[in-house]
């Protein structure tokens, strides 16, 4: 099992080697958009990982586009997780909607995670235990369900056909529509509850569709 460090980069490669000084690593992973990638700090951190004996892998993102960013840290995280490898993160690099990405994908993977400026600060996530731990039996439910626009009734009898409550199914509709995830609207006279489209991508790599 190989300890893996996956780092945010921006144009700043002092704020990667004070992580590589304070965490210990086997391999470096870089989070980084293109442009990143031509300045004279990655090739400084490529030759000290060379000179260790080591490479840098590099996970091209747009630092720029959050989705981008969110899904480039998860496919990293998620990829080391299957070789059995120990995964923390390191957000103190690129831009802010970068490195705010990579501390969600944090949260949603359950992976150890650190801001390395002044002095090493372990952020407060948990682990091993993962965002989608935060949703209710019925709020995973009622999101595995809604493959399209859905009957709220059509919903709830199906969820009720698994043995869930109905208030129960109510109460997670209800958080998840607060929570920006689904849409709730009337059509002919009946409510239909659907994903929100903005927040499609997220749902999906939530429940690892």
């Amino acid at each position: 099992m190989a300890r893996i460090l996956i780092s945010t980069f921006g144009y700043d490669e002092g704020k990667v080697f004070r992580a590589l000084r304070w965490l210990s690593y086997d391999r470096l992973v870089l989070l980084a958009g293109s442009d990143s990638l031509r300045k004279p700090g990655f090739r400084k951190l490529q030759d000290a990982e060379r000179a260790a004996g080591g490479e840098v892998e590099v996970v091209r993102v747009d630092p720029f586009d959050f989705r981008s960013c969110f899904e480039g840290a998860c496919g990293a995280i998620e990829r080391n997780r299957r070789a059995e490898n120990e995964v923390r993160l390191n957000v103190s690099g690129g831009t802010k909607v970068l490195a705010d990405a990579a501390l969600l994908a944090a949260y949603q993977e359950g992976v150890e995670v650190w801001h390395c400026e002044d002095k090493p600060l372990r952020l407060p996530v948990l682990r091993g235990v993962r965002f989608v731990d935060s949703f209710s039996e019925a709020e995973r439910a009622a999101l595995r369900s809604l493959g399209g626009p859905t009957l709220v009734g059509k919903l709830v009898e199906q969820l009720r056909a698994e043995g869930m409550r109905e208030a129960s199914v109510n109460r997670a509709l209800v958080s998840l529509r607060q929570r920006g995830l689904v849409r709730m609207t009337i059509q002919r006279g009946n409510a239909v509850v659907s994903v929100e489209p903005r927040s499609e991508w997220f749902v999906r790599g939530l429940l690892g569709q």
